[in-house]
């Protein structure tokens, strides 16, 4: 899944603190319990000028600010301030969305292709590598093996890791197949940073 939202915000000055402005407005939205990123370009008088929000937290990073709404506000309002000369340059509203729809691995596997080998594998939910959302971090609780191929139910498994009881379970499904590929499906829960689980249910070949 390829998500083609932007989330950093550019501001440009060339000549002065009243003349810095919103650089992409098409992009107007923030994602709630993640680190959205705003990147302020004032030249030198960068230093001098902040961000602030009465609905959501601001962090200063090394050249940027982020912004993190935790509520549930369905807009957030930032001020861009002038601490030079004590004044507001600015102020920005945002529409405030939950994160999209995470997609779900199996090692480098994305859910409907096939995987190649469960062996120390882990289950990981997050977005593609070329995702501008890559670094929002999905927690595997837990996730649960289900396929019409496998002769016995497998139990709800803890964590991450792909267990010998699920290899054993899938290889041998596979060999009744007459090593022909099978399907399964995996049901995921996952906590992202927005304090929100996520169930999620994906297909697989193997």
């Amino acid at each position: 899944m390829k998500i083609m939202i932007g989330l950093i915000a550019c501001f440009v000055s060339s000549l002065s603190f009243g003349q810095v402005a919103l650089g992409m407005p098409e992009y107007n939205v923030v994602y709630r319990g993640y680190d959205n990123k705003f990147v302020i370009g004032a030249g030198e008088e960068t230093r001098f000028v902040v961000l602030e929000s009465a609905n959501a937290e601001v962090f200063r990073g090394d050249s940027c600010f982020y912004v993190r709404p935790n509520g549930p506000e369905k807009t957030v309002t930032l001020t861009m301030k002038n601490l030079k000369e004590n004044k507001v340059l600015k102020t920005y509203e945002y529409r405030v969305l939950n994160l999209p729809v995470p997609s779900v691995y199996i090692g480098s596997a994305l859910e409907g292709t096939t995987v190649v080998t469960l062996d120390q594998e882990l289950v990981r939910v997050g977005y593609e590598d070329n995702a501008v959302l890559q670094s929002a971090g999905f927690d595997v609780i837990s996730y649960e093996v289900t396929s019409v191929s496998i002769a016995n139910p497998l139990p709800s498994i803890n964590g991450s890791k792909i267990t010998a009881e699920v290899m054993e379970a899938l290889t041998k499904a596979k060999a009744a197949n007459k090593g022909k590929p099978v399907t399964f499906n995996l049901v995921v829960q996952a906590k992202g940073k927005d304090g929100l689980i996520r169930k999620r249910t994906a297909a697989f070949i193997y």
